[in-house]
């Protein structure tokens, strides 16, 4: 009991307190049945988790046999007194099959102020309420718990010394004006002596809704990729990128079980909601392999208010671990990339649609960072996000590439001018330089000054393994491409990465391991079909080739890469009658795709049309078509190589020789 009688809860208008085994709401005291009233404790002492069916039934009813028809109607009584829906949930989400979880605010108070609190709010209740339930109305809630409440509900979810009954009503009123000016922020550390050694590695999650049916993925997904840039300043926590934690976007989504998949020491998780004007964010630090809770925080703000919650997020983040930041760390930690929320939620959504990576999604993507840079001219992060999408756009022929590098360029240098210490405009000026310029000693030099301004940024390694592959370095191609996935082991892209410099090393078996590793993660990843078939083609499988291939354009419709490598296989498993039908098919596809030409040299030469496939080479290189900087290492051109043009044209590349 002696641990019980610290256990507060509080969450929006209710407090609920174990000593006394009691519910209030607004201060006035609400009955539950007992057993409706274990499984309410339960789930709020296990708040953000998931808690099994199984669980429930051993803490609540131990040693007896109780149907789930009996936790059902608990359940029920619980969400008719907090006004709850299960369709639209606001406390209790319900993992159809397994169990519940809490994911209420949640606030604990441990001073004995509270605990009189709570006794004096109780003067003049009866013994055993708790157990002869009263029929209590529920309030309707809907859309969540307004920001501000009425005067008694901003006291009762105040700090602690704002919770007691007033004395004096003027002072009261001074008190919520102040708690409504100022907004609300509640702590919760739930052992201050919780051991923090060894946490050397963390996570943040997506933020999730308040409201479900109320989304704003752009949002939760960028406020999370914001906290990550701000932690992954601090040198001695490794922390997962942006890309890693994406898909952890579902509301029943568990903090421990993604950090044990992220292999990290702790993750950071929470909730975001925008009422009009205002913001409410809720945040959580978990150690995983305990599943304890380190620290819990609510911040209610202003909109325009969110950099000064990632700010404080971002402290107590270091100081709940125990970090020792040095002047310049500190500095960093609370570095802002744009002092105008607009401009940001603006580069959110840019960010969003560019990570949906198609044409349309791009040409959205490209939108929003166009307004963000209009909010705030001097936004170096929209402008590296503008070249960003730009060099993406032309490297994969959906914008025509003699025109798209040069704005690429042009926005990523006005990015540096800006902010020399962005290693993703290093990375994408590299980029640049390699796809468009064909200048390999540049392009490595600002792959190498983005990894000293950030070792953990995948993105470098991605494109720094298609440089080493291009030069004839495809063994190193392969060191970069798994250092990446080190950095995120669950990224697609740089699954697919690592085997294409597997391919392109010559090493097909180790390819062929990749591709089917990542495709049993990823079924549906088109261009890890493509680069399997490609594998296969190398290995004399034309059969099986043809088959991923028809499975890629199923995925993705018939695509230039897509027909022109059918064509090839078709070639050369000696279907020259299917293979010359796919001719005419990838002219009409030129006008869509300004990567056809190095597709169509690709099916020429499987032909054996040297010269046409020469021809398409050389617009190639003139169109800068992104993927000719393989033309050195791509085994599909081994028919060419001993052509004399084939050298010329590797000289025009300023490729070795």
């Amino acid at each position: 009991m002696s641990e019980q009688k610290q256990q507060i809860f509080e969450f929006d208008n209710f407090r609920l307190d174990l000593l006394n085994r009691t519910l209030l709401r607004d201060r006035s005291p609400v009955a539950l049945p007992a057993k409706a009233f274990d499984v309410l404790v339960v789930l709020v002492e296990s708040a953000g988790r998931l808690v099994e069916k199984d669980e429930l039934f051993s803490r609540v009813w131990p040693d007896q046999i109780v149907e789930e028809s009996n936790l059902t109607v608990h359940i029920s009584a619980i969400r008719k007194v907090l006004g709850d829906r299960k369709d639209n949930p606001h406390y209790l989400v319900t993992v159809s099959g397994r169990g519940y979880r809490f994911t209420g605010n949640l606030v604990r108070s441990d001073s004995e102020e509270e605990e009189s609190f709570a006794r004096s709010s109780l003067m003049g209740t009866t013994e055993g309420a708790a157990e002869n339930p009263i029929v209590i109305q529920p309030t309707d809630r809907t859309i969540g718990p307004p920001l501000i409440a009425d005067e008694n509900r901003a006291l009762s979810r105040g700090k602690s010394v704002l919770a007691r009954p007033l004395l004096f009503g003027s002072l009261a009123v001074i008190l919520i004006s102040l708690v409504i000016f100022l907004g609300f922020k509640r702590t919760y550390a739930p052992d201050k002596s919780a051991a923090t050694a060894q946490i050397k590695s963390i996570a943040v999650l997506p933020f999730k809704p308040l409201v479900s049916s109320e989304r704003e993925e752009s949002l939760e997904i960028g406020m999370a990729d914001t906290l990550i840039t701000r932690l992954s300043r601090i040198r001695e926590l490794t922390v997962r990128p942006t890309g890693a934690v994406r898909q952890y976007t579902k509301l029943e989504d568990e903090a421990t079980k993604a950090g044990q998949e992220l292999m990290v020491d702790a993750v950071l998780d929470g909730t975001i909601q925008r009422f009009g004007d205002r913001i409410r964010v809720g945040v959580r630090l978990v150690r995983v392999d305990k599943g304890q809770t380190l620290w819990t925080e609510q911040f209610d703000e202003a909109s325009a208010n969110i950099f000064t919650i990632q700010d404080a997020i971002a402290r107590r983040v270091a100081g709940a671990l125990a970090v020792q930041l040095g002047v310049e760390e500190r500095a960093r930690l609370g570095k802002h990339d744009t002092d105008s929320s607009e401009a940001y939620e603006l580069y959110l959504k840019g960010r969003y649609f560019w990570d949906k990576f198609t044409p349309a999604d791009h040409q959205r993507a490209t939108e929003y960072f166009n307004h963000a840079i209009e909010k705030d001219p001097n936004y170096a992060a929209a402008y590296a996000g503008l070249a960003d999408t730009y060099g993406a756009s032309a490297t994969n022929g959906w914008l025509r590439p003699n025109e798209a590098y040069p704005k690429a360029k042009l926005t990523g240098q006005k990015a540096l001018s800006l902010d020399d210490t962005l290693a993703e405009a290093h990375a994408n000026l590299g980029a640049l330089f390699m796809f468009y310029d064909l200048d390999w000693v540049n392009a490595e030099r600002e792959y190498k000054r983005a990894i000293d301004l950030d070792p953990e940024y995948e993105g470098t390694y991605e494109v720094y393994s298609y440089l080493l592959c291009a030069l004839g370095r495809p063994d190193e191609g392969v060191e970069k491409a798994q250092r990446g996935l080190e950095i995120n082991p669950l990224s697609g892209a740089l699954g697919n990465d690592l085997a294409l410099a597997y391919y392109q090393a010559r090493r097909y078996d180790e390819a062929i391991k990749q591709y089917q590793k990542l495709l049993e993660i990823e079924p549906a990843r088109a261009e890890a079909l493509l680069g399997l078939g490609m594998v296969y083609e190398q290995k004399g499988m034309y059969e099986q080739a043809i088959n991923e291939y028809q499975k890629a354009i199923k995925l993705l419709g018939r695509t230039s890469p897509n027909v022109a490598q059918l064509g090839h296989a078709y070639a050369m498993s000696g279907k020259r009658t299917e293979a010359l039908a796919l001719v005419s098919e990838l002219k009409d596809l030129s006008s869509q795709s300004f990567r056809a030409s190095y597709d169509s040299a690709i099916l020429y030469t499987a032909l054996g049309d040297k010269d046409k496939a020469f021809g398409q080479l050389n617009k190639a290189f003139e169109e800068r078509s992104g993927w000719i900087i393989y033309l050195k290492v791509e085994p599909q051109f081994d028919p060419i190589r001993l052509d004399p043009r084939y050298e010329s044209l590797l000289r025009r590349l300023s490729l070795p020789i």
